[in-house]
């Protein structure tokens, strides 16, 4: 292992206001800085977040980085339309597939290229002229990262204002910093044949030491050798069970010797689909559909049918540490190939969870919602695997109690939990060491609301009374006290502000309104969304790693979800009156599937819409599983 590099933040939060009533304005502060010191090298990657982005008129609102040494970058400009747009977060990355768009609705949440539609736009002095990159990387990658940087804002019309209410963010990784290149040199032997599986199946690397979740993965096949490209699979699956293709049905049938490849997000280009594959940095590439890997025991059957498009995709936000497995398949008979030299992978962490560190009701750490089902009448837990399909019956608690499943070890599993009002505890099957904790937290009224509120990864014992939220910090022991809402209000669980530790939220049925108390207890936000007879169902929907309001509307079978990511609205149909929905990472993207279960005797059934595929029948799966009475486990404390 090689002393890898890690992305360091640096933050200004102090607002930036724009007024212009008659003419052009520049921002005050101009400019707004942020001292960047202790970073050693040169910068290799540079990230800019907005926060709190407000204008009458997103398209006059120009904006230019400026670095230690004088390099500059146009963030935006001519870009988002005229209609007003309040409180929206934009990060620039050069590794995002998408730019700002030009006329549409400036997006929330997302990140984009650095975009610029126009020309001849001018900052005033002290701004220096801007230069013509149009990538961060162009402009200062190789440059020193110590000193002022600095943002300047300007309005390039009269008439309409704007502010960045909570400044804005730069996150740096230089050559130097102690970052991330795993390796594991071992030669993969290629195994010819339909779906012949490589030698070693799968190729490991653990990965150790990283802090925060993952902000951005390449992985690098050494000595790749092959007589037909084309028939090459590789699957790479991260600690927390997520998945990714890296590569199938691509690179041609010309024969391909020693290439070293590089997928990474940033490259100019995929592998070409009729070939040839050589030696270069490259976008991950996936020409066909369909795709599975066999025989993968004990977890990950048929993990190849992964939808997702961008390493970021499937891996940011996620957990860094622990073991990587690379799984190589030859789809195809006639031809065989190797991987002399291994494969390494290289690890940006740092960042921040949010919504993206936990899959509800993923018992076998597959990083997939099971389909589970607790049994009140005779407190049995019915876990059906996503990793193997098969069925587990576990006996835990007793009559009166009230199932609480979560992470409360912190092994990125589902453990078996209940709470007892009668008692005032919490019960807790540790999955990571098959041992039993009880926790006094809470009395009989209490309504419990389990969640990671401090950040450490792990699900506290929480309780609500009345208005009150007492929280049980995993990490310290200790108590947090948080008053928000009513006592008529329902709780709702989730990451809605994208950080490690769970907001304070709740749904008031008499306004249909949603209340959200960010975890630092700073700020808050009102939404109207739903009908008072509506069903909660928050998850994270578009894949930013925030949690989106969502409700589900069981006399139609309706969900109507608004995206965190742009502000945007979603109605997707699935379900009829008397299903419960089931909302879940069942097919371990990172993103919440639309599903719901459907009790009846003898027979449940889960219909399931995989969000890697598109809406439709080919996306719908089945699952028949469950009996009346039970209680789907994914509905559970959400998300």
């Amino acid at each position: 292992m090689v002393s890898p590099a890690l992305a360091v933040v640096f933050t200004n939060p102090a607002a930036i206001t724009l007024t212009d009533a008659t003419a052009t304005g520049i921002g005050n502060p101009y400019s707004s800085n942020i001292s960047v010191s202790g970073l050693t090298g040169t910068v290799t990657n540079v990230t800019v977040a907005l926060r709190n982005l407000n204008h009458t008129f997103p398209d006059d609102f120009d904006l230019l980085l400026v670095g230690p040494t004088g390099a500059n970058i146009i963030l935006m400009s001519d870009v988002g339309g005229s209609d007003d747009r309040a409180n929206v977060d934009i990060t620039f990355d050069d590794a995002s597939p998408n730019s700002l768009p030009d006329a549409t609705l400036l997006p929330s949440g997302a990140s984009f290229k650095p975009t610029n539609i126009g020309t001849g736009d001018i900052w005033p002095a002290p701004a220096p002229a801007p230069s013509v990159s149009t990538t961060l990387a162009a402009a200062f990658n190789g440059t020193a990262p110590n000193g002022t940087w600095s943002l300047f804002v300007v309005d390039d019309l009269g008439v309409d204002m704007g502010f960045i209410s909570n400044g804005w963010g730069l996150t740096v990784t230089t050559s130097a910093s102690p970052a991330t290149t795993f390796n594991n040199g071992a030669t993969i032997s290629g195994g010819d044949g339909a779906r012949g599986r490589a030698s070693a199946y799968s190729s490991n690397i653990t990965a150790s030491g990283l802090s925060g979740a993952i902000t951005d993965v390449n992985v690098t096949i050494t000595g790749l050798s092959h007589l037909n490209p084309d028939d090459i699979d590789i699957l790479l699956v991260g600690p927390s069970g997520k998945k990714f293709l890296l590569l199938s049905d691509a690179g041609g049938t010309t024969d391909v010797v020693t290439a070293n490849v590089t997928f990474d997000d940033a490259a100019a280009a995929t592998v070409p689909d009729a070939g040839p594959l050589v030696t270069a940095s490259v976008k991950p590439t996936n020409f066909g559909t369909g795709d599975t890997m066999p025989d993968i025991p004990p977890v990950y059957p048929n993990a190849g049918t992964a939808g997702s498009t961008t390493l970021a995709s499937a891996f940011n936000g996620t957990e860094a540490n622990g073991v990587w497995r690379l799984y190589i398949v030859d789809d195809a008979t006639t031809s065989a190939g190797d991987v002399a030299g291994g494969w390494s992978i290289d690890i940006t962490a740092g960042g921040a969870f949010g919504a993206s560190r936990f899959t509800n009701a993923d018992f076998d750490n597959d990083g997939r919602t099971d389909t589970a089902l607790y049994k009140p009448s005779n407190n049995r837990w019915y876990l059906r695997d996503s990793s193997s399909f098969q069925t587990r019956t576990l006996h835990w608690g007793m009559a009166g109690d009230i199932p609480v499943p979560g992470d409360y070890d912190g092994d990125r599993g589902a453990d078996l939990a209940i709470y007892r009002p009668s008692a005032g505890q919490w019960i807790v099957f540790n999955s990571a060491t098959s041992t039993a904790t009880f926790t006094p937290w809470g009395i009989a009224s209490d309504t419990p609301v389990p969640a990671d509120y401090d950040g450490d990864g792990k699900t506290d014992c929480s309780v609500r009374r009345g208005g009150d939220w007492y929280i049980r910090q995993s990490a310290t022991a200790t108590l947090r006290a948080v008053n928000w809402g009513l006592g008529t209000d329902i709780p709702v669980m989730g990451h809605f502000g994208g950080t490690n530790g769970a907001d304070f939220a709740v749904f008031r049925p008499s306004d249909t309104t949603w209340y959200i108390l960010n975890n630092a207890g700073s700020s808050f936000q009102a939404v109207p969304w739903g009908l008072a007879t509506d069903e909660l169902v928050p998850g994270d929907y578009d894949g930013d790693g925030r949690t989106d309001i969502a409700v589900w509307r069981g006399s139609a079978g309706d969900w109507y979800i608004l995206r965190s990511s742009d502000t945007s609205f979603m109605a997707v149909h699935n379900g009829i009156a008397g299903d419960t929905p089931v909302p879940g990472d069942y097919d371990g993207d990172t993103i919440t599937d639309v599903a719901v279960w459907r009790g009846t005797a003898g027979g449940g059934a889960w219909y399931i819409y995989n969000s890697g595929t598109p809406i439709g029948a080919a996306a719908l799966k089945t699952d028949n599983f469950g009996d009346t009475g039970d209680i789907p486990i994914a509905n559970l404390y959400l998300p």
